[in-house]
Order: structure tokens, then sequence, then C-alpha cells
């Protein structure tokens, strides 16, 4: 289940990546749609919170896989959302790739209708080099917004 924005797991995120962010290496490599230039996707790259609004018209799920600079041991998945709206995610799930190509679950949940953190603990030694996270429900509005990813981890020292 998902964990709130507060308690211990804060000094243990702080410590490791967020593996997703451009600084760190993260790029998109795949998403399904975007509405326009101010809520791409790429937004999602960033360390400050921005937004990323799916097309009105493309219809759930959506999703967005994400490549991290290397592989990389993951310890925390999950999102944020920046407000409480019609377009929030309802249901997510999140999955992890060695390749690209076949993908593992990680998470399945339905969220509460609320702003912040939606945090997921994985199993230990979880290996990827890939994360994906599939919206295939919201809380009523036309598309989805996600303000910003998680995969928190450490590079594998090659």
């Amino acid at each position: 289940s998902a964990r709130v924005s507060s308690g211990p797991w804060l000094s243990l995120s702080s410590r490791m990546k967020n593996l997703v962010l451009e600084e760190n290496g993260g790029s998109i490599q795949e998403f399904t749609s975007q509405y326009h230039h101010e809520s791409r996707c790429v937004n999602l790259l960033n360390r400050e919170p921005s937004v990323w609004f799916t097309h009105v018209a493309e219809q759930l799920p959506q999703h967005v896989i994400f490549k991290f600079a290397r592989a990389a041991r993951l310890r925390r998945v999950g999102i944020y959302l920046h407000g409480e709206n019609n377009q929030n995610p309802k249901h997510i799930e999140i999955h992890c790739s060695k390749d690209g190509v076949e993908f593992t679950k990680l998470a399945d949940s339905e969220l509460e209708h609320r702003a912040g953190d939606f945090l997921f603990d994985v199993p230990e030694d979880t290996t990827a080099s890939y994360i994906k996270y599939v919206i295939t429900e919201n809380f009523g509005g036309s598309g989805i917004y996600v303000s910003k990813g998680f995969a928190f981890g450490d590079f594998i020292d090659a």
C-alpha cells in the first residue's frame, strides 16, 4: 500500500537518488500522449514538480517509461500529485525492467483522492534499468495529471 509523505522514509529517500530525474541521467523512453507544450511529459524529468497532462482525447490507460542512466537497485517507487482534481490517478501500476521489453509489476494500487506523495517499497534486490508507470483510472476527468515520478535507488557499480 502507499505510504504517506511523512515519517521515517524521508531520511532514507533523501540519501538515494531519484533515478528518473534528468540530472541523474534519467530519460523518457516512451509515453502514450501529452496535451500541449506546457504540460509535456518531459516535465517529469525536472527536480521541481511540474506537470504531465495526457491528451484529453486519449483513452485510459496511459503510460510513461523512463530509462535510467545505468542499471540500479531500486528501493522505493511512486508518484507525486500537486493538487486534488478529477485528473489525478485513481489507480496506478508501476513496473520495472532490465531490458525495456519484459516488465515486472512492483505496485498495483488504488490511490486516495489527495495531493502528495504516493510511495511503495519494492522487494529487496530489485534491479532495473527502466520503470513504467501505468495509469488505468482517474477520478472522472478527461486525461491524467501527474507532477512527478519517483524511482529511488542506487546505481549498480559496473
